[in-house]
């Protein structure tokens, strides 16, 4: 097959790669102003104390993505043909993602309002306009329809007004619990426009949807859910452990180099997110063992590449002073260590667990190696984190990682060996 061909026959994968790409660019450079930028003017201490609101407005977030962002993305891609189908999906995500994230909302918010300082809970309340706006930024709607340029679009703009607002308002620490606000104003943009493009573009309109609808959005998703509760488990709550057992200054510092190894997933991640879709449609119909074939060629490829970025990433500790000049050498040195095996095994992750078993539906097994993952994660975090502070942190998610692989790639196997069809 000549290039021409190939490119043709891969054209929305390709389309949807670059989209991605460019987001992921343009929201790094903007980040790689912004991170350095408020560690200056707040402080590793400070910049902490808003990076761990930040952390619980996240959270609530994940609870009403549900499992949406795959299980929703996974049936617009099977049914775009059908607007009809195509809108009694888009109405039933938004009222369940609408329904969950005011219960998470309403709980988190007691227990602020119970247990933490006044600047707490000035900070939590400014932070609702992430939660409400990200519940209409449709991301699966765009992503299962293989149209990723309009996410591109619609980041691009939240991250930029985003920015503007941190370098015009943000001038000295006591401006910390303003942050969230400015934040927020970028997630409602982004919601505004998402809708705008969705009516606009793909002809879709709001209707009250059937409680059935919901029942089988939230049924069909359930697995997924669970597997990103427990994957958040393990990917944020050292932030929040580190904020509990230790301190603020800890976070600050934990969260800065974790941030760049965050950026490089993204970048990474790019081509299995654009694939994810299209290997939707690709296994639909087709008996596990071929699936699995396709997979594990994948696999074999990404290990390498990922292998050479992990160890780039391990000799660059210098590079992370000279982007966050503040921190000291000898803690970057072994945070870069420590973190390196992430950009190895992260990745690998999406791709056989997210793009793998989550197309062959065995979510199920994702579900349970995730939870696994994720109280290994936490336990280390428990018996180690006040001795040896964001070095047990870094050491944790890397583990985590290293052993959520080889969890998932043993899953894979056995699905394979059950057979059947996708």
């Amino acid at each position: 097959m000549d290039v021409r061909a190939l490119i043709k026959t891969h054209k929305k994968i390709i389309e949807n790669f670059f989209s991605i790409s460019i987001l992921n660019a343009i929201s790094q450079i903007i980040s790689f102003f912004i991170v350095p930028y408020l560690v200056a003017v707040l402080g590793f201490d400070t910049y902490g104390a808003y990076y761990f609101i930040y952390n619980i407005a996240l959270y609530i977030v994940l609870f009403g993505t549900y499992g949406f962002r795959y299980s929703v993305t996974r049936q617009i891609s099977i049914h775009r043909e059908s607007k009809e189908k195509v809108n009694t999906i888009f109405n039933a995500a938004i009222v369940a993602r609408l329904l969950l994230t005011t219960m998470a909302v309403v709980v988190v918010g007691i227990a602020v309002f119970v247990c933490m300082e006044s600047d707490d809970k000035l900070m939590y309340l400014f932070a609702l306009g992430i939660v409400y706006g990200d519940v209409f930024i449709p991301t699966w709607l765009f992503q299962g329809m293989e149209e990723m340029r309009y996410v591109t679009v619609v980041n691009v703009v939240s991250k930029i007004i985003f920015a503007a607002l941190i370098f015009a308002f943000i001038r000295e620490q006591s401006d910390y619990i303003y942050i969230l606000i400015l934040n927020s104003c970028g997630y409602i943009a982004a919601g505004i426009l998402s809708m705008f493009i969705a009516f606009k573009c793909y002809g879709l309109y709001f209707k009250l949807p059937r409680i059935a609808d919901v029942r089988e959005l939230l049924r069909d998703g359930w697995h997924i859910f669970v597997s990103n509760i427990g994957m958040e488990v393990y990917r944020n709550s050292n932030v929040f452990l580190l904020g509990v057992f230790v301190s603020d200054a800890a976070v600050g510092i934990y969260s800065s180099v974790e941030k760049i190894v965050k950026v490089g997933q993204t970048i990474i991640n790019a081509l299995p997110m654009a694939i994810f879709p299209h290997a939707g449609r690709m296994f639909h119909g087709e008996s596990i063992s071929n699936g699995v074939t396709k997979l594990l060629k994948m696999l074999r490829v990404s290990f390498v590449l990922l292998f050479f970025v992990a160890l780039i990433f391990a000799c660059s500790p210098r590079l992370v002073i000279l982007y966050l000049p503040s921190l000291d050498y000898n803690v970057a040195k072994y945070l870069v260590w420590l973190m390196a095996p992430v950009l190895l095994f992260g990745c690998l992750n999406y791709i056989v667990g997210v793009v793998g078993l989550i197309n062959l539906k065995a979510s199920n097994f994702f579900e349970r190696n995730i939870w696994i993952t994720g109280a290994v994660s936490v336990a280390l975090m428990l018996l180690f984190c006040k001795e040896y502070s964001y070095y047990a942190a870094a050491a944790a998610w890397s583990i985590a990682e290293t052993l959520l692989f080889f969890l998932c790639l043993h899953s894979v196997y056995v699905v394979k060996k059950r057979g059947g069809i996708v």
